[in-house]
C-alpha cells in the first residue's frame, strides 16, 4: 500500500473543534473590547496615544533656533514706554530664552538703549535689528489693554498682534499673527485680594505665554489645568 502524507481523520476533527473554539474566544474579546470601549475607554486609547506620539504643539514660527532675538513691545503709549510694554517685553524674552533651542536673546536693557535713540514714532524694525546685531526681531503690539471689569472685578482683556522680522530682509515681516481677544481670568477677580500692581503683572505673564509660544513647541493641557486653578485667589500670590 502507498504510503499517504494524509493525518487520520481523529485528528482533522479535534483539530477543526480547538479552531472554532479559538475564533469564538477572539469575537468574545473583540466584543468586549469594543463594549468597553463605549463605555468610555476611548479616551484612555488617546491617552496613549499621545504618549507615543507627544502631546505638545508645534512652533508656528520655528526658525529662531540658534539666531541671535531681539524683542519689543508696543502699547498705545509707543515701544516699551509704560510699564504694560516693559514686562510684556521681558516676559517674553525670558520665556524665549528658557525655550527656544540655542537661541541668543539680546539684552533688554540694549534693546530698551536703542529704541530710545530712534526718532520718535519709527517703527523700522530692521533698523532697529541692524544696530542690534539681531537676526530676528519680535514685536509685540498690545491694543484695548484694560485690566478691571467693573469696580469690584479685575478681568484681563487685551488683543495682541506678534509679527517677526527677519533683520536681513528688511522692514517686511516675515511672519504675523493677531490673537483674538485673551480674557483672563474668565471669572474675574476681586480688587479687594490684591492690588493692580500684582493683577497687572499676572495678567501680562499669561498672555506672554501665549506669545512666545508661537515659537516653540508647547503642551495645550497647561491652559486648562491653568483655567481651573485660577479660581483660587492664591494663585495669584
Amino acid at each position: 500500500m502507498a504510503a499517504s502524507n494524509r493525518i487520520p481523520s481523529r485528528f482533522d476533527r479535534g483539530s477543526i473543534h480547538d479552531c472554532r473554539a479559538i475564533a469564538r474566544t477572539g469575537i468574545a474579546v473583540l466584543a468586549c473590547c469594543m463594549m468597553i470601549c463605549n463605555a468610555g475607554c476611548v479616551t484612555y486609547l488617546a491617552n496613549f496615544i499621545n504618549v507615543i506620539r507627544g502631546n505638545d504643539n508645534p512652533a508656528e514660527f520655528d526658525e529662531l533656533k540658534e539666531k541671535k532675538v531681539a524683542v519689543v513691545a508696543s502699547t498705545e503709549s509707543g515701544f516699551d514706554a509704560d510699564a504694560s510694554g516693559i514686562l510684556m517685553s521681558r516676559h517674553v524674552h525670558a520665556l524665549l530664552a528658557r525655550n527656544v533651542k540655542k537661541v541668543e536673546m539680546i539684552n533688554s536693557e540694549e534693546v530698551d538703549r536703542i529704541i530710545n535713540d530712534q526718532p520718535s514714532g519709527d517703527r523700522d524694525m530692521s533698523v532697529i535689528g541692524r544696530r542690534l546685531g539681531a537676526d530676528y526681531v519680535i514685536l509685540v503690539d498690545l491694543e484695548n489693554l484694560r485690566l478691571r471689569d467693573g469696580q469690584t472685578l479685575y478681568k484681563g482683556r487685551c488683543n495682541a498682534t506678534v509679527t517677526a522680522y527677519k533683520v536681513s530682509e528688511g522692514e517686511r515681516p516675515v511672519f504675523r499673527k493677531i490673537l483674538p481677544e485673551f480674557v483672563y481670568p474668565q471669572s474675574g477677580a476681586p480688587v479687594t485680594d490684591f492690588d493692580e500692581a500684582t493683577f497687572q503683572r499676572v495678567y501680562l505673564s499669561e498672555l506672554a505665554m501665549r506669545v512666545a509660544r508661537i515659537f516653540y513647541p508647547f503642551d495645550p493641557s497647561i491652559d486648562v489645568a491653568k483655567d481651573a486653578a485660577i479660581s483660587s485667589i492664591d494663585a495669584f500670590r
